[in-house]
């Protein structure tokens, strides 16, 4: 039987406790087939404590779990808002990873509650990724990303994926020097750039992107969306009761944005009670994680 392509993720000591839910729903999701997954996770430089933990929950679920190192002056690009340097550790892939030859890059902050396998095994065909658009963010200049696309060339009405979860062809990605187009586009149009590493893979591949099915990245919107404040920028293209009912038939649900669902303040609601649940089952093999 032929190898499926790993799963990879990159997070700092921050993201830690948001890996470890992620992988004990990943292992909830693959109670019969988790034999099959690899899971690598990238990062310049965890505490060893933090690290120590996230190998011992591997053990308990019984994944297949690397660590792998990527250099920190690989990733040095400008960060805002909610984000740290982190969130380039998945334009060092390529480099990280050179022994694969497709991987699929989940970000953090999602619940797995569907089977990926068919994900994995999928073929992209010569093209680069395969990801969601991006629900509040469906084309250029229809929300707030790539702020610059006009001076960039770009048309509008091109549609915008969302980088939170990504099936990478790596040999297709080295072919057209997909990572290092995007370091250079963050690097000369600094200004251009919302969604930083997000923005910067969008404009590298060019619209050469295959269109998943949007269960593979459903943006938990429901507690959201209730809170005061809240603008939903592209309602004539993506509804926000369409979004709101695909949460029921999400394989992988995206806490996207600022707001975190480990965090205090987080708003009550189904989404956040469902995090909860996989939340208390970490703690609950014990908050060292090598005790128990």
């Amino acid at each position: 039987m032929t190898r499926l392509p790993p799963i990879v993720c990159g997070v700092d000591d921050g993201y830690v406790l948001p890996l470890r839910v992620m992988m004990e729903s990943l292992a909830v999701a693959h109670d019969d087939c988790l034999d099959e997954l690899r899971l690598f996770v990238l990062h310049s430089g965890l505490d060893d404590g933090l690290a120590r933990l996230i190998r011992a929950d591997a053990r308990r679920l019984g994944l297949w779990l690397e660590l792998r190192t990527v250099l920190a002056g690989r990733i040095r690009h400008p960060v805002s808002g909610w984000v740290s340097e982190a969130v380039y550790l998945r334009l060092a892939i390529g480099e990280a990873l050179r022994e694969e030859t497709a991987v699929l890059y989940l970000d953090a902050d999602v619940l797995v509650l569907g089977d990926l396998c068919p994900l994995l095994a999928r073929e992209l065909g010569g093209v680069p990724v395969a990801a969601v658009r991006d629900p509040q963010n469906p084309i250029i200049g229809q929300g707030i990303a790539l702020p610059g696309w006009r001076e960039l060339g770009l048309p509008a009405g091109r549609e915008y994926f969302n980088s939170g979860v990504m099936l990478l062809d790596l040999a297709q990605c080295e072919r057209l020097r997909l990572f290092e187009q995007a370091r250079h586009f963050l690097t000369e149009h600094p200004e251009s750039v919302t969604f930083w590493d997000q923005d910067a893979l969008n404009w590298a591949v060019d619209d050469d992107w295959i269109r998943l099915e949007r269960r593979w990245n459903t943006f938990a919107l429901s507690s959201l969306s209730k809170r005061e404040g809240f603008v939903h920028y592209a309602e004539p293209v993506s509804p926000l009761e369409t979004l709101l009912a695909d949460e029921g038939n999400a394989a992988v649900l995206h806490f996207a944005g600022p707001a975190k669902p480990w965090l205090p303040g987080y708003p009550a609601g189904v989404v956040h009670d469902l995090y909860l649940g996989f939340l208390h089952a970490v703690k609950e093999a014990g908050t060292d994680g090598l005790t128990r």
